[in-house]
């Protein structure tokens, strides 16, 4: 029986993740044989665009999605398995089976594997026209389903459902957002700036239900309606966000310790030697917060890939970076350092709408996080500030004033005692 092929790097994962490692790799280790395994038909493609751009204008091509060029894997020495979604590991072995019965073995493995989108257990979920959105033929089909406009129910306020509505509202769609939840993005963003973005999507003629729970989807040989707390919400299609689950199975059967996502350590290592992960199905820990987390957001799965893309070629340098997410609400631009839906307390500058703007979010008495509303080039500041964890007592005036460069307020932190309170283990908002 012949062997299998065997190569110095094997990257499980069609995402960014995976993408960031080969270039991590590639940083430290120029020759060195890579096989990337992806059950996509499409090579790794960004899926942020999902739900926005791509979404709304159909004469976007899938090449456009794409995390690097065609001939770029090619280039750089690396073979692409397309349609091979990973079954089995053997750890010990440092041996990967795909579902379509082929081998493949490596001397060091990263398992990149992402999520699934979470599953709403109700009846009627399985009709047609009941959609989740994860991968490039879930946004077709959206897209698809709104071509002649009609009525959507959007279940969940977080990313999925909030960016899509906006979306479908601006290709026409009547849309609904069920949250059972008393707002919008609970899980993202501070209840102060969360009153805000409600009022724009009501001006925009999005309906948001809160506290509003789903009974089931109704239809005969597709979906015609929602039944929400005994109401029938009559529509033509509806879209599922409720938030991801960690695709950490692969791991789990081969004795890798996992729990919500793999666990790793600050280099990216799993429980077993020379088995690695990265991106959304990796539990790390937190260099900023303390205890772990597991963090959903396109730049944490390219800085944590790229760290541990060139911790498998032979550094050992431990992942630090605290990742910012990023979303749109119609024509608002919002990014986001910390965790900033724990904020007890939001101190702005600026109103979010008027202008640039930021809201610094702070709990029991220390900043947690910071989001801007169209403010960019604030953004590296605020990641400065966010991870130095100052108190917010004394300094309010500054943050409030745009006169007061961050920079400067930065600076003056620098003398502060170090942050108390470390948190314990929390899960990371996608993004």
């Amino acid at each position: 029986m012949r062997a299998p092929p065997r190569f110095d790097y094997l990257l499980v994962g069609g995402g960014l993740a995976a993408v960031s490692a080969i270039d991590g790799i590639r940083e430290v280790d120029p020759d060195g044989s890579i096989l990337l395994l992806s059950e996509e038909t499409e090579p790794p493609y960004q899926r942020p665009p999902l739900s926005k751009e791509y979404l709304r204008y159909a004469e976007v091509p899938r090449e456009m999605l794409h995390v690097k060029p065609e001939g770029w894997y090619a280039d750089r020495g690396v073979t692409v398995e397309l349609r091979q979604r990973a079954l089995a590991l053997d750890a010990g072995a440092r041996r990967v089976t795909t579902a379509r019965g082929n081998e493949y073995e490596g001397d060091r493995i990263l398992l990149a594997t992402g999520g699934r989108p979470r599953r709403l257990v109700a009846p009627g979920e399985e009709l047609p026209g009941v959609h989740a959105l994860r991968t490039v033929e879930d946004a077709e089909a959206i897209r698809a389903a709104a071509s002649d406009g009609g009525r959507a129910v959007l279940v969940g306020a977080g990313f999925v459902g909030m960016e899509v509505a906006a979306s479908l509202a601006t290709l026409g769609v009547g849309c609904v957002v069920i949250e059972v939840l008393d707002r919008a993005w609970p899980n993202v963003l501070p209840h102060a700036l969360s009153e805000p973005i409600e009022r724009l999507f009501g001006e925009r003629g999005v309906e948001l239900w809160f506290g509003a729970r789903l009974e089931g989807f109704e239809g005969r040989s597709r979906l015609e309606a929602v039944r929400v707390d005994g109401e029938r919400l009559e529509c033509d299609f509806a879209v599922v966000g409720i938030g991801m689950d960690p695709r950490d199975a692969l791991a789990a059967d081969a004795g890798l310790a996992t729990g919500d996502g793999i666990r790793v350590d600050a280099f990216g290592e799993t429980s077993h030697a020379d088995v690695y992960a990265a991106g959304d199905v990796a539990r790390h820990p937190d260099p900023v917060f303390g205890g772990t987390t597991r963090t959903e957001h396109w730049e944490h799965a390219r800085e944590q890939g790229r760290r541990v893309g060139r911790n498998m070629a032979g550094e050992r340098a431990p992942y630090d970076h605290l990742s910012q997410f990023f979303s749109e609400a119609f024509e608002w631009k919002i990014s986001a350092v910390g965790r900033p839906a724990r904020a007890d307390r939001v101190v702005f500058r600026g109103t979010p709408g008027e202008g640039p703007s930021i809201a610094f979010c702070e709990r029991e008495g220390r900043l947690c996080g910071a989001v801007t509303v169209d403010a960019p080039g604030v953004l590296e500041a605020c990641r400065s500030l966010v991870r130095a964890r100052p108190t917010i007592a004394g300094r309010e005036a500054a943050l409030a004033d745009p006169g007061v460069p961050l920079e400067e307020i930065a600076a003056r932190v620098e003398t502060d005692p170090p942050g108390p309170g470390r948190t314990n283990d929390t899960k990371g908002g996608p993004g």
